[in-house]
């Protein structure tokens, strides 16, 4: 039976996953095992731990360490990849090609151009390709994008985001792997995150990268986005307090902060705040997993849309190759 999107589902969509690492066992497994309309079929990942063994055992499927196995028809119906990020470009493109549907982690790729030809590829093909951007889902922030959109904090006049603390050693910290550093394994959230909020793309960046050590990834830096009639700063770190996260947008009339308290591996929490900053609003972080893996589940069954396509996803990997661009050109602005 076809699994394409919209179609009526007689059988469970049959799942693979490329690489089952930390966050692919918290946040995405979990939901495919414990979803009926879903059944993980194949693991692909070259270094399997025992927790990953004991979920290929559980739920009888083929753990092997070859990404060609899923290919062949029949294989599979869909791919989840959570492979190191300079790997996904490689691995969307071979499950599309193989007529697979696809969830990505973030970032989506790494190169504007990657992001555009898979985005058209998925198009062509009528395959449903998705990226993981789990803040879409939070309930913070999307009771903050509804509060910005009918003006409930008056125009906007700036914006900023702090993100801090970035894993040193693994695949991370290896270029060939992670492609970059915070940037991209932390920043590329606050790339999709925050056009999402605002509900605009911003227009130009401009960017400083603090070095790394030799050999490895760098440090992250600082980036400056510009809207129409306001900029946003936004820090990427990979020391201070880890795992930071917060965002800050002001409006003429008040203001809203969504910020992940420390040792929460999700949820964010909201507050809102009228012009004189008396709190008047606020929602707790919720900590509730795999909400892009049912949502992907749910636009393979013809029930929703995916929030954020590739085509959806192309801006923030846009915005994070302009960021290394700009820093490679004497911190310069780039259009957009």
């Amino acid at each position: 039976m076809s699994q394409a999107a919209g179609g009526s589902a007689r059988r469970p969509v049959r799942v693979a996953v490329i690489g089952c690492g930390a966050f692919a066992r918290l946040y995405h497994v979990p939901t495919l095992v414990a979803d009926p309309r879903a059944e993980l079929v194949m693991i692909s990942d070259p270094f399997p731990g025992e927790e990953t063994e004991r979920i290929a055992r559980e739920a009888r499927a083929l753990l092997t360490s070859e990404v060609e196995d899923l290919w062949p028809a029949g294989a599979c119906d869909a791919v989840l990849v959570s492979s190191p990020h300079a790997l996904h470009a490689a691995h969307v493109r071979a499950a599309l090609a193989a007529g697979k549907h696809v969830l990505v982690d973030k970032p989506f790729v790494l190169r504007h151009a990657e992001a555009q030809e898979l985005a058209e590829a998925a198009r062509v093909r009528g395959l449903v390709g998705a990226v993981a951007f789990n803040r879409r889902f939070d309930p913070g922030s999307a009771r903050a994008r509804e509060i910005i959109r009918s003006g409930g904090i008056g125009a906007v006049r700036h914006a900023e985001t702090v993100q801090l603390g970035y894993p040193s050693t693994g695949w991370y910290a290896d270029p060939g792997f992670g492609g970059g550093g915070p940037f991209i394994g932390r920043g590329a959230h606050m790339a999709d995150l925050l056009p999402w909020l605002l509900d605009r793309p911003p227009r130009r960046v401009r960017s400083r990268i603090l070095p790394g050590k030799p050999g490895r990834v760098d440090a992250g830096g600082f980036i400056e986005c510009e809207f129409e009639g306001f900029a946003c700063s936004m820090a990427v770190l990979a020391q201070g307090l880890y795992m930071w996260d917060e965002v800050r947008v002001f409006g003429e009339d008040g203001l809203i902060e969504l910020r992940r308290p420390l040792g929460r591996p999700l949820g964010w929490e909201m507050t809102r705040c009228d012009v004189r900053g008396d709190r008047i609003e606020g929602i707790p972080a919720d900590e509730a997993r795999g909400r892009a893996t049912a949502n992907f589940l749910d636009a393979l069954h013809g029930q929703a849309t995916p929030a954020c396509s590739f085509a959806d996803a192309c801006l923030s990997v846009r915005l994070i190759e302009a960021a290394y661009e700009s820093a490679g050109k004497a911190e310069g602005w780039i259009d957009l």
